[in-house]
């Protein structure tokens, strides 16, 4: 069984109940997540969350993750940006230097387009 997360739905729940306040107030109250992560999933520009800040989301909106986390038969699953994946995974690492984590999260997208690029059928094969 495939499962995704349902962003749109994620969007709105956090917009309606933020209401007027801003970014920096609410990621303060949610706890441990940057207020451009609420921007970015607000405007439905992520493509993965770490599971633990998801579950922080859940747990403010107190809404049970089953509502944000839809299997791939209840409609199509979006395609997994897999280096933003990879991004968010780094930076919730809390034992990881910032730093360290951006650096190897750049090492891994300049890897990951290499890659594609070198793919059979793929441009510049």
């Amino acid at each position: 069984m495939t499962s995704y997360i349902d962003f749109a739905r994620l969007s709105k729940l956090v917009k309606s109940k933020r209401g007027d306040r801003g970014l920096r107030e609410i990621a303060e109250e949610i706890g441990d997540i940057s207020p451009s992560t609420l921007s970015r999933i607000e405007g439905e520009r992520v493509d993965d969350v770490a599971t633990s800040t998801l579950l922080r989301i859940c747990d403010w909106l107190d809404v049970a993750p089953s509502e944000i986390i839809k299997d791939a038969g209840e409609g199509p699953a979006p395609e997994i940006d897999l280096p933003s994946f990879v991004d968010l995974e780094l930076r919730a690492k809390k034992d990881l230097d910032p730093t360290m984590a951006k650096m190897l999260s750049e090492m891994f997208k300049a890897a990951y387009r290499e890659a594609q690029n070198s793919s059979p059928g793929r441009k510049g094969s």
